[in-house]
């Protein structure tokens, strides 16, 4: 064996993986095993931990991976296919390095490592998402289920109430470097889109800890604590809560877009006195993001109390009756024209223009000739008189409820 080098077994490792040594502990170890100065970049986090000189340790903490693959020996790391880390040794490439069984078993302890952490990180998310889901889908009756399965997650809701925020994405027609088509389908897209939930999630609890969250397959839930008193500061409080929620989000948001080429939506139901209650906050969220995605509201961000009257028509856009009212509403025009779904957002154009026909012409890029053509169609299909108010009015309800039914095909 190489002078210098002490092989040791595997199990040596074990009280360490069963017990309570964490990675610094492991990376010790693992230092003495090799004799040589190490460093872990862990791929997730970006985090690096060193175990050398302060030359090594400054440099693993401030070049580039490129640069640091460049000069030193270094080694991947996998769980099931799946890189989770580089082991950098203080040796300058082209210099031998530690014996090979060594250095495989400084790897393999590692990968059982974050084997253990992964299957332990898996089973504490599946939990924490049940528990997310049960609050927000109004599954849980009782407050004393609530406080104990809270804190297995050291979620402390002593007298606190909540906010539900919800987060969601679309993807967006961009042309950022020829990115966007690429990430149409395909390992890309979903790689940007973790991303961005990452980047928005970790903004979100790095300034409101007293939190707790769920990943959906199509969303982030976030379940804000927050503690109000009931006397005459409440609304003071809230205005001051929304206001610092609203500056990380919408940096966050901006931030997601820029760097993952996606557009994020994050909306915040009204505040409950108990967690209990969450899922009322949740539903408004939910509601408030039909509106967000369906054009109405123009932002990327908002309150389900700022949202005015759009309020009752995501609460409409929710019941079938009003589903109904709308498929026979535009009936005539969905299935007497060829072209409906285009006959339908002129109308709404014409509408959000405040019926301006120039302005929605614009808008349209339409000649103002053609768009008054189009209006007399649409007019001779539904048989529309220029003075029947009470069609007019169920014809503008029936196009915005349909506006949101059709940029929420799942709602």
């Amino acid at each position: 064996m190489t002078a210098g080098f002490m092989r040791r077994s595997l199990s040596d490792f074990v009280p360490l993986l069963l017990g309570d040594g964490g990675l610094p502990e492991i990376l010790d170890e693992i230092r003495t095993e090799l004799s040589v100065g190490i460093a872990w970049r862990e791929l997730d986090t970006g985090n690096v931990v060193c175990r050398g000189d302060p030359v090594f340790e400054e440099r693993m903490l401030s070049f580039p991976l490129q640069e640091i693959v460049r000069i030193y020996v270094s080694y991947e790391v996998d769980v099931s296919g799946n890189v989770v880390g580089r082991l950098v040794l203080d040796r300058p490439k082209g210099l031998s390095g530690p014996p090979r069984e060594l250095l495989e078993d400084s790897l393999s302890v590692l990968r059982l490592f974050y084997r253990q952490r992964l299957a332990e990180n898996r089973l504490k998310t599946r939990y924490r998402n049940e528990f997310v889901q049960d609050l927000i889908y109004g599954r849980v009756y009782h407050e004393e289920e609530i406080r104990n399965r809270a804190r297995a997650f050291h979620w402390k809701l002593e007298g606190d109430g909540v906010i539900c925020l919800v987060v969601s994405s679309e993807w967006e027609e961009t042309d950022r470097e020829g990115a966007d088509k690429e990430r149409a389908n395909g390992s890309a897209s979903d790689e940007a889109l973790l991303n961005g939930f990452n980047l928005i999630q970790s903004r979100v609890l790095a300034f409101f800890p007293k939190s707790i969250y769920a990943r959906l397959p199509d969303s982030l839930i976030v379940l804000l604590s927050l503690q109000i008193p009931e006397d005459r500061g409440r609304e003071a409080r809230l205005r001051d809560f929304r206001g610092a929620l609203r500056e990380v989000l919408e940096s966050a948001l901006h931030d997601a877009r820029e760097r993952c080429g996606i557009r994020f939506f994050a909306s915040a139901g009204g505040w409950r006195s108990r967690p209990i209650l969450a899922h009322q906050s949740y539903q408004e969220a939910r509601q408030a993001q039909m509106i967000l995605r369906s054009g109405i509201s123009h932002h990327d961000f908002v309150f389900w109390e700022q949202l005015g009257g759009s309020r009752m028509i995501a609460i409409l856009a929710d019941l079938e009756p009003a589903r109904e009212f709308c498929r026979e509403t535009l009936a005539p025009l969905l299935e007497e024209a060829r072209d409906g779904e285009e006959l339908i957002h002129t109308l709404l154009c014409v509408e959000e223009c405040g019926g301006d026909l120039g302005r929605a012409a614009k808008t349209l890029s339409l000649h103002y000739n053609t768009l008054r053509y189009r209006l007399r169609r649409i007019h001779e299909i539904l048989d529309l008189a220029a003075h029947d108010g009470e069609r007019r009015f169920n014809l503008s309800l029936a196009l915005r409820i349909h506006r949101v039914l059709s940029r929420n095909r799942t709602a």
